[in-house]
């Protein structure tokens, strides 16, 4: 598939096209919340780590993005465009850097 970054993928499971339009899967697309789940959630299951991380939860490391956009409203095919504009990892900022 070549996918560039996490946001292009998401776009992809979202819509079923590819970065060129093509579209690849017109029948299987994810949902929105199924697509992150399966970048958060699952990701952190597949490492063993989803006592850890995976989700927002007392006790749990806190790895999280403040957002450009409302990933849930805006159109599907602008998930692309979504950037990160303060980034947390193990409850330490780490973008931008301080």
């Amino acid at each position: 598939m070549g996918v560039t970054g996490v946001w292009h993928a998401i776009e992809y499971h979202v819509t079923g096209k590819a970065l060129d339009g093509s579209v690849r899967h017109d029948t299987r697309q994810l949902s929105r919340e199924d697509a992150l789940k399966m970048y958060t959630l699952n990701a952190a299951w597949i490492a063993f780590a989803e006592q850890q991380r995976g989700s927002l939860q007392a006790g749990k490391l806190a790895d999280f993005a403040v957002l450009n956009q409302d990933i849930m409203a805006i159109p599907a095919d602008k998930l692309h465009q979504t950037e990160s504009l303060l980034t947390f990892v193990d409850g330490q900022q780490v973008y931008p850097e301080q």
